[in-house]
């Protein structure tokens, strides 16, 4: 009778691998960190080698050095706050009533190839369409509001939603369809157990689009409409020629876009922790 082999039972023999495995993550981690931190030192030192240069006014762009300094003296003013605290709301509000909109019906959609075939087009036209070209008409129905900037970041997030749902329902493999028909399973435990599980990678996918898209938009309309948020502190800092504050306000809105990226990979994470993962081998 042949033995088994020590390498297959003995767990001491098996516990080196294991740590070689875990070194070789936190090797290929500690690589990506440093090379990321590369990058952005280069990205820094070409800043501010073009500053030094004066190859562009400081009123346009100023050197990091005089934005750090800056950035103390903003960030303890409350219009800062408050503006921030203006762009998260709106930000957070349309992009909360996209998802409302966009999941359910780019679900139905999926599964309904009828309803699908009979709105491509439609969806196609309108998915192109800027939304900033509505927000004159939005101006004049609602004027300078939190509804109109509301409007503005649905019509933006809304699609990456809708189009990843429908594509997420319509990823379904043909083999389980047919067992889904064949033993006859309710429709709504299909839709829990088989469906919404199928889709939900995609759907994440298109979450985490949204949420970034949601804080650019909002800014943006602050921007061009003069709405409270960081858009219209952006625009009064620069007219008052406070570019290095300008400038913090635009570093906080990509931080702010940053960590919203983060919290929703975070969800990704445990909402999809039963994936099989790349083990790298």
């Amino acid at each position: 009778m042949s033995a088994v082999p020590t390498a297959e039972r003995d767990p001491a023999v098996l516990a080196p691998t294991v740590r070689g495995r875990r070194s070789g993550r936190s090797g290929t981690m500690v690589r990506r960190l440093a090379s990321q931190a590369f990058v952005w030192v280069l990205v820094a030192a070409a800043w501010e080698l073009v500053c030094a240069l004066h190859v562009v006014s400081p009123d346009l762009l100023p050197s990091l050095r005089s934005v750090a300094k800056a950035a103390p003296e903003l960030l303890t003013e409350s219009r800062f706050w408050d503006a921030t605290g203006s762009t998260i709301g709106g930000a957070a509000i349309g992009f909360a009533l996209s998802l409302a909109i966009g999941i359910p019906l780019g679900l139905f959609l999926g599964r309904a190839q009828f309803a699908e075939r009979s709105t491509q087009l439609v969806l196609d036209f309108f998915r192109a369409f800027p939304p900033v070209a509505v927000m004159p008409v939005l101006l004049l129905l609602y004027g300078v509001t939190l509804k109109m900037k509301v409007i503005v970041v649905i019509l933006a997030c809304v699609w990456p939603v809708l189009i990843q749902s429908i594509y997420g329902a319509k990823s379904l493999d043909a083999a389980v369809v047919d067992t889904v028909r064949a033993y006859r399973i309710p429709r709504m435990l299909t839709f829990v157990q088989v469906v919404l599980p199928s889709a939900t990678p995609f759907i994440v996918t298109g979450v985490r689009i949204a949420a970034t898209t949601s804080v650019l938009v909002a800014v943006a309309v602050e921007i061009i409409t003069s709405s409270a948020g960081l858009g219209r502190l952006i625009g009064t800092l620069q007219f008052d020629r406070q570019t290095p504050m300008a400038y913090v306000c635009i570093f906080a809105g990509g931080i702010m876009g940053y960590l919203i990226n983060w919290l929703v990979k975070i969800l990704e994470d445990r909402l999809l922790a039963w994936r099989p993962t790349d083990s790298g081998e």
